[in-house]
């Protein structure tokens, strides 16, 4: 399943991202979170290569969209499907060309370009994609709110 969805990262359509203050009241700004979201970017992706599940929980929003490959919109429960099947194994992967956006003081687009290989039931696969992963900060963490992976050919 992980070939067709691959690494789990976003392209960021301007509206998606309002990127408004959490429910508790308005977040102050932060002079540069780039920082901070790279890190969790990086906690995320490890999370998926190792099939954490919980970390991988944690990471994404209750409402979170996944574009797949293909262009099939999932939700949460798929990428959690297809980053904790045990069929699947990931080979540790490099991130070529990263990208890290500050849409907003609450929002930033972390993305880049990667080749994935591993096995999917017993199959070898690899796979070169571009992905982006919008991340929102919701309640105090930064979440994963939209994630779009392209193939590229």
């Amino acid at each position: 399943m992980v070939r067709s969805v691959c690494l789990a990262v976003a392209l960021a359509a301007p509206g998606l991202c309002a990127c408004h203050p959490s429910a508790a009241g308005p977040v102050a700004p932060a002079a540069d979170p780039i920082p901070v979201v790279k890190a969790a970017a990086t906690e995320f992706d490890h999370a998926q290569l190792v099939r954490d599940r919980a970390t991988i929980d944690r990471y994404l929003a209750a409402d979170f969209v996944f574009v797949r490959g293909a262009g099939v919109v999932s939700d949460r429960n798929a990428f959690l499907a297809a980053f904790t099947d045990p069929k699947t194994h990931l080979e540790p992967f490099t991130i070529e060309h990263p990208v890290a956006l500050r849409l907003a003081d609450t929002c930033v687009l972390i993305g880049g370009e990667a080749t994935l290989r591993g096995t999917d039931d017993g199959q070898p696969f690899a796979e070169h994609i571009r992905y982006a992963d919008i991340f929102q900060l919701r309640d105090g963490r930064w979440q994963v709110v939209y994630t779009q992976v392209t193939m590229v050919k």
